[in-house]
């Protein structure tokens, strides 16, 4: 590849404060090019060994689909669990707090948390099949917890469930 610096200076752009992981991002990106152009084999410049090279259109979509993929790496959450987290939680926290939008933001009213059974129903309107509660309870929530999206605390009103919460104020989680 001709554009490695540019590459390196694109990642860099992008992430200001770096951490070990980026080592392996940057890889990851290198490779996503190499697979681009091999890809477009035959639309790219080759050289008399038949060495194919990258050009700008790899490097912006090798860009683009690790866009896709990146926030959730950088969380050390998979991807379906991020989407789920955006998809599903989110929304229905934010709904179960719309009363917060409309007082005076001065108030220090406190956010309603959701039930496991909300966050199961809302999944099957959204993806149409039922989620089994112990997948929620025993895979999901406890990687959302770890990277910090989300928190639970026992319900005040029935100490044997929990009530889960996003972490940010849903004023930010608008924005």
């Amino acid at each position: 590849m001709k554009d490695r610096e540019k590459v390196v200076a694109i990642f860099l752009e992008r992430h200001l404060k770096l951490k070990p992981r980026h080592q392996r991002d940057i890889e990851r990106i290198f490779s996503l090019i190499q697979a681009l152009a091999l890809l477009n084999l035959f639309n790219r410049e080759r050289d008399d060994k038949d060495n194919v090279y990258a050009n700008e259109e790899d490097i912006e979509n090798a860009f683009k689909l690790f866009d896709k993929i990146s926030e959730s790496q950088e969380l050390g959450i998979p991807p379906y669990i991020h989407n789920f987290f955006n998809e599903i939680i989110k929304p229905l926290f934010i709904e179960a707090n719309n009363h917060l939008f409309e007082q005076d933001k001065e108030q220090k009213a406190e956010p309603s948390g959701l039930f496991m059974k909300e966050i199961m129903r809302r999944h099957f309107e959204v993806y149409g099949r039922m989620l089994p509660e112990w997948q929620l309870r025993r895979e999901i929530l406890p990687a959302l917890e770890d990277a910090g999206l989300i928190y639970m605390e026992p319900d005040p009103n029935d100490k044997r469930r929990n009530l889960i919460f996003c972490t940010t104020s849903p004023f930010k989680i608008i924005n």
